[in-house]
């Protein structure tokens, strides 16, 4: 998700890659930004620059948090400091693991970490990062679809959060997307409902051979609702 998004941001903005290795981050951001002006061209206002998880996080407005759901609590908890009230975090990580081939939701939380019981993964990242907002988004978009900057995605966002600035903002980023529709979905506390369809749709891609779904909102008018003429 993290290479997928910082090629297709590159086209407008500044991304800088974050890792706990140094040599690492500057390694990736060069073969990614590589491939984003391979593609964009002269169209290409931004850039992919590598640094520090902590250096990152502190000279960027808005902090992607694109890790592997069981290290979000070692990492971050490293680096909260390095947050801002004035940023956004946005987190597209999703809960859950492979058994017998198909896929299961797993909230985060273990007897080891209690005070996380129960909550989403955006949510627990919340705690750790306050009182910098978090923003819930793009768990139903394929990484495939991402990574393949020729793709043209038709998809929508749903976008979870309870601070009005940072959701307007993370949409924003969402439409600097060609053909990605950001969708409001409510309060932090739905990320849990946003998280659970990412093994949903994989299930749903496993058992019938469908290639990477994923969520578009259409409406629909039942027939008795229609205007009799």
């Amino acid at each position: 998700m993290g290479g997928g998004l910082s090629v297709r941001w590159a086209l407008k903005h500044d991304v800088i890659l974050g890792s706990r290795s140094l040599e690492k981050a500057i390694e990736i951001s060069k073969e990614q930004e590589s491939v984003a002006r391979g593609f964009y061209q002269a169209e290409m206002k931004g850039s992919i620059g590598g640094a520090l998880n902590c250096d990152a996080a502190l000279e960027s407005d808005v902090v992607v948090v694109a890790l592997p759901c069981a290290g979000i609590v070692g990492v971050l908890g490293q680096i909260k400091k390095c947050f801002r009230a004035d940023q956004t975090v946005l987190s597209v990580v999703v809960p859950m693991e492979k058994h017998k081939g198909l896929f299961n939701y797993v909230p985060l939380a273990t007897e080891q970490i209690e005070q996380y019981r129960g909550l989403s993964a955006a949510e627990v990242i919340q705690k750790i990062v306050a009182p910098t907002p978090v923003v819930s988004a793009f768990q139903t978009v394929p990484a495939a679809y991402l990574d393949n900057v020729d793709s043209i995605m038709n998809i929508d966002v749903l976008v979870a959060g309870d601070n009005p600035n940072s959701i307007a903002l993370v949409s924003n980023l969402i439409t600097d997307i060609s053909n990605l529709r950001p969708l409001r979905v409510g309060a932090l506390a739905n990320s849990a409902l946003i998280e659970s369809l990412t093994p949903l749709l994989l299930n749903v891609a496993v058992l019938n051979g469908l290639k990477e779904p994923s969520i578009r909102i259409v409406p629909w008018i039942p027939k008795c609702f229609e205007q009799q003429p």
